[in-house]
């Protein structure tokens, strides 16, 4: 997939990113309290609007022949996992989320583990996939400084950002005993959505990158 790509536009994708940041400042500043919850609210705005945009890229990545055949289908299969996770499908059809090893040795029917767990293997593989096929040229073009290779680099530390805001509240309240306002609290939340949905646009991005290299 990584090829040595036009100089120019290497950081693009920051963008999104950053822009996510000043859109989450802005809800937090001018929305009431009840229309920001409302806004980030589980399957609210936000959350389907990320949700839409993961399966786009799924669909753009699987058209996209000029990306090699498993790859694109490895995309494919780990952007619909992403917003099947966004949309809360890992829990919906079961109750309980299928990405813990406690549903499996719960007493669930067994052939709803067998599906469950044949959901999450291929989104598993899809990951593996990537990580053992691309993982190398990744880090050879990030070095040479390839616009596509690092906009895959700023969709990873997005994600991992994300997370970490995401987990933030919980992990000072139960391990300091650090617990914010209301107002800080909804002020994270803010943060930890938009930002979030700023990753699908981030590897479209990537893609326009790729599909300009590729002319």
């Amino acid at each position: 997939m990584f090829e040595a790509s036009p100089r120019g536009g290497r950081w693009l994708a920051v963008w999104w990113p950053l822009a996510a940041t000043v859109a989450a400042i802005l809800f937090w500043l001018l929305l009431s309290p009840e229309n920001l919850r409302w806004l980030k609210a589980e399957n609210g705005p936000i959350e389907g609007t990320n949700a839409a945009l993961y399966f786009v890229c799924a669909l753009v990545f699987l058209l996209s022949r000029r990306i090699e055949p498993l790859t694109r289908l490895a995309l494919a299969v780990l952007f619909c996992g992403f917003g099947a996770r966004e949309m809360d499908w890992h829990k919906a059809f079961t109750g309980k989320s299928v990405l813990k090893v406690s549903y499996y040795l719960g007493d669930a029917p067994w052939q709803q583990r067998l599906v469950a767990l044949a959901a999450v293997a291929a989104v598993a593989l899809a990951l593996l996939t990537l990580l053992l096929r691309q993982a190398g040229p990744l880090l050879h073009y990030w070095q040479r400084r390839d616009p596509v290779a690092t906009s895959v680099v700023v969709f990873a530390v997005t994600m991992a950002v994300s997370k970490v805001i995401d987990r933030i509240e919980n992990l000072l309240a139960e391990s300091w005993g650090i617990v914010f306002s209301p107002e800080t609290g909804l002020l994270i939340g803010s943060l930890e959505e938009t930002i979030e949905l700023s990753l699908p646009l981030i590897a479209l991005v990537a893609w326009l990158q790729y599909r300009a290299m590729r002319r």
